[in-house]
């Protein structure tokens, strides 16, 4: 829509407009200038329209009354260069909606729904979930899968495979719009000079911002980089460790009268699922064997085994899972997606992994994220928080990843536990450890946002 052809035609309607109504001509200048200065260097496209309309419009009008004669107004200059579905945007009950919301947290929640209403924004998938109002890098990636989508929607890539057919119902066109983000995330044809396709550049920016939100912070992606970019491909020993467990459960096992695994399946487990080195020094009851309870914990908070009826059973999508999916499930749901400082004990203690630390080494893990919890303005009963409360936070993620076997045992030690002996990560620990957080600054929304 830019270029000297279109230049002369926005001129052209605003002349007219001018010779007709002034007033109407100002208004549609100063959204057009708006407008354009959201949009790609092209030009316009639905999703500019759509974020200048329901987001910037807002706060740029001098009050919701200006905002809504500002949109009317550029919706009949953009009826006048021929974009009409553009200005039916404009002109929307919709448009009005968003730009009279005050109240920020409502207006969030309505434009959410516009957006995934209007079938172009740029859609949560497993590979991403979108910032709110997206910034640099982000923004640019965004505004490239609006255009596939909205390109895609003109070719009737979402309408029904026959003439005549059954539109697409609400879940079969959400699966295809997550498809075409994905596919633009991945694609070769966003390589940058780096070779990095647009997913790699968005972790790249993720860094970047959060390391944005405090200098503690910024420290504790120091030398990760690289770390989080290969993590993108998976490791398989954890993964054969928590398949093997699944495997010993079967089609469910009963729990007994106070709730934990019977004696006979947790000694099948603790023979199966460990290698000699790690396996307990006794087994007995699942109270006591901490790593086979710590692990039957892990697979049903991510909700690959649950209870029912007095026994433990695998989930239905568990039956379903490959290994990648599983790998998926693990990485995301260990620690997951929150900003709370549960999570943010979990960064340091992952962090700390890949570049070498020692997780168990408590006070250091424990310096290290009291210092960012003080720096990002978090409290422990109402004073800033010291080692001693940030301890306790790092320690129970350490004894899970332990018993995924994520660290190094020494030869002297035939069975340890990671408390007792130190925590080095061994490599495919590492490589956990940045998943994990690879999955956490892919998926988790920026705290000022």
């Amino acid at each position: 829509m830019k270029g000297s052809g279109m230049d002369d035609a926005v001129s052209a309607a605003l002349s007219y407009f001018d010779s007709v109504d002034p007033a109407l001509a100002a208004d549609a200048r100063l959204g057009w200038d708006a407008l354009v200065a959201v949009s790609a260097p092209a030009g316009p496209t639905q999703h500019s329209v759509q974020t200048f309309l329901w987001v910037h419009l807002r706060h740029l009008a001098e009050g919701p009354d200006r905002g809504v004669e500002i949109a009317r107004a550029l919706g009949e200059l953009l009826e006048r260069l021929g974009r009409i579905g553009y200005a039916e945007i404009a002109r929307s009950a919709v448009t009005e909606d968003l730009v009279r919301t005050a109240d920020d947290a409502v207006w969030l929640q309505r434009y959410r729904a516009a957006t995934e209403q209007s079938g172009i924004g740029a859609v949560d998938t497993e590979l991403v979930t979108w910032q709110d109002l997206p910034t640099g890098t982000e923004r640019s990636i965004v505004e490239k899968i609006g255009e596939t989508l909205e390109v895609a929607t003109i070719a009737g890539e979402f309408e029904p495979s026959k003439p005549g057919g059954r539109p697409l119902g609400v879940d079969a066109l959400a699966t295809r719009r997550r498809g075409v983000t994905d596919a633009v995330l991945t694609s070769d044809r966003g390589r940058n000079e780096a070779e990095a396709v647009l997913l790699e550049q968005l972790l790249d920016h993720r860094i970047e911002l959060w390391s944005s939100y405090s200098e503690p912070r910024a420290e504790l992606y120091l030398g990760l980089r690289d770390a989080l970019h290969d993590a993108a491909q998976p490791m398989y020993g954890c993964v054969r460790r928590l398949e093997s467990f699944i495997g010993c459960i079967g089609d469910g096992v009963p729990l007994t009268d106070s709730g934990y695994l019977p004696n006979d399946v947790v000694a099948r487990i603790a023979s199966t699922v460990f290698p000699p080195a790690e396996r307990p020094l006794t087994v007995g009851r699942e109270l006591d064997t901490e790593k086979v309870l710590t692990l039957r914990r892990l697979l049903m908070r991510v909700r690959l085994l649950r209870r029912s009826a007095g026994r433990v059973v695998p989930t239905a999508r568990t039956r379903r899972l490959s290994s990648d999916g599983l790998w998926r499930v693990l990485t995301a749901g260990i620690v997951g997606t929150e900003y709370h400082p549960d999570a943010i004990a979990a960064e340091v203690v992952l962090a700390r992994m890949i570049v070498g630390h020692d997780a168990a080494d408590v006070e250091a893990t424990a310096d290290d994220l009291a210092r960012l919890l003080r720096a990002e303005g978090w409290t422990h009963a109402g004073a800033e928080p010291a080692a001693e409360h940030a301890a306790p936070l790092a320690r129970a993620l350490v004894t899970e990843l332990g018993a995924l076997g994520a660290f190094e045992l020494p030869q002297s030690a035939p069975v340890s536990t990671p408390e007792s002996l130190g925590a080095l990560a061994t490599d495919e620990g590492k490589r956990l450890a940045a998943a994990v957080l690879r999955h956490r600054l892919l998926h988790t929304r920026y705290p000022s946002v």
